[in-house]
């Protein structure tokens, strides 16, 4: 087997390992927001950009007011990165957050992005319902 046929080897074998890795975080952040579904309506939101950055993802749960109860954030660049609490939106109006009206400074624009986008899907969903579908 010649050099360059060792180096495909290689580079598919750490494809598959970061394969492996993100399925892993995804398992991990599908757990961490399951406690999350129990709150109330939940939605997940993206922000960011992916190769300036990074993404960001924001999950809100709300009771059926639309006053958010809890957040969970996924950020970073690697695969190794975990979903942390968010407590910044807490208490607020969806309606606040998905205009753009509530804006948190203290958080990275890819989290405020994402939680918009979060917010944005909740009321969607609230419409469905209202709107008998």
């Amino acid at each position: 087997m010649t050099n360059l046929g060792k180096i495909f080897i290689l580079i598919g074998i750490m494809w598959l390992f970061q394969l492996w890795f993100a399925y892993k975080q995804a398992m991990f952040f599908q757990k961490d927001i399951g406690g999350l579904r129990k709150e109330g309506t939940m939605a997940i939101g993206l922000g960011g950009r992916r190769y300036r950055g990074g993404r960001a993802f924001v999950a809100l749960a709300c009771d059926e007011s639309g006053i958010v109860k809890r957040g969970m954030v996924l950020k970073g660049f690697t695969i190794f990165a975990r979903s942390k609490p968010l407590d910044t939106y807490t208490g607020f109006s969806i309606e606040e957050i998905a205009s753009g009206n509530r804006v948190v400074q203290s958080e990275k624009k890819k989290v405020q992005e994402a939680a918009q986008s979060s917010a944005q899907h909740i009321l969607e969903h609230f419409e469905r319902i209202k709107s008998g579908e």
